[in-house]
Formats: structure tokens, C-alpha cells, sequence
């Protein structure tokens, strides 16, 4: 899901996995709790998806700011992370339908010359079975990670005078 904005975004928030999965939903889930807070923010696009593809270059080509939100079944301190991404390069995508997020900033490097600053957010789960819905602990962790990811949008609209 794709909420437009009439003018080009500077910031994209995109969370992926799948909420078939339980708490592999979270990045989902963080997009759907941002998109009532961030609704009236027009340098911000918010978008949800299944895994990172390829065609995602095309839409991020003029971003500045990147965030990606992802489930992790890693034993986090504090249950989330801020991970700043860097870009792989010489990396082809022939043979994958989804990306790791260095791979994905990699191709946009390549193909647009550019890579926007990237943060991965990720927050950790406890249940990956099917199933729909956040575990309780998950969804804590979503809440938090939502207000992080907040908070560094206002901050960022701030210091650029917006």
C-alpha cells in the first residue's frame, strides 16, 4: 500500500514482511500506526510491502532519506535497532525477486547515480508462525520503534527548515 503525495518525496518509510506471519508483520504494522501521525506531511511517502524488489529503484531515484522497517528474530537490546545501511555494490539482481537492503541501495547507486541516506529499523519478534496479528511483545516493541521512527521524521523536517 502507497499512500501518493503530490510532490516529490524527500523521505520514504517502508516496512516489509508478511503479516500472514505474525510478527513477521511488524514493518507493516509500524507503516499503518505512522500513516495516521504522518498523514499530513507531504515530504514523506509511506509504503508497505511483502520484501524488497527491484522495483522500488524507480519510486526511491529522488529520495533523500530512506527508512526500511523489518521484523528480526534477533535477540536485540532493547528488542530494536537502527542500523545505518550501506550501499553493495557490484551486485546483480538476476535470480532474486527481493533484495537485502545494501543490495537494493547498491542498484540504485548503479542505475541513478545516487544513494540516499538509509537507516534499517529493526524490531525484534518472537513468533513467525501463521497467523495474523503481532504478538503482544512485538507490537510493544512496533509502538516504540513507530515513536523512534516519528521523532526522527519531526527532527529531520526541523533541522532542514520544513
Amino acid at each position: 500500500m502507497t499512500w501518493d503525495k503530490p510532490e516529490s518525496p524527500s523521505t520514504w518509510i517502508i516496512g516489509y514482511g508478511n503479516p500472514h506471519r505474525r510478527d513477521d508483520g511488524i514493518g507493516p504494522y509500524v507503516i499503518q500506526q505512522l500513516s495516521h501521525q504522518l498523514e499530513k506531511e507531504e515530504k514523506i511517502t509511506l509504503s508497505s510491502f511483502h520484501q524488497l524488489e527491484p522495483v522500488l529503484l524507480e519510486e526511491l531515484q529522488e529520495a533523500e532519506v530512506v527508512i526500511l522497517v523489518d521484523a528480526t528474530v534477533e535477540d536485540l537490546e532493547q528488542g530494536l535497532r537502527w542500523t545505518r545501511v550501506q550501499p553493495e555494490r557490484n551486485v546483480s539482481p538476476c535470480g532474486t525477486h527481493h533484495l537485502k537492503p545494501s543490495m537494493l541501495l547498491g542498484l540504485l547507486e548503479a542505475v541513478y547515480g545516487r544513494s540516499p541516506s538509509t537507516w534499517l529499523v529493526s524490531v525484534q519478534g518472537g513468533d513467525f508462525g501463521f497467523g495474523e496479528g503481532l504478538s503482544l511483545e512485538a507490537q510493544e516493541k512496533a509502538e516504540r520503534a513507530s515513536s523512534e521512527i516519528l521523532d526522527f521524521c519531526l527532527r529531520e523536517n526541523i533541522d532542514k527548515g520544513h
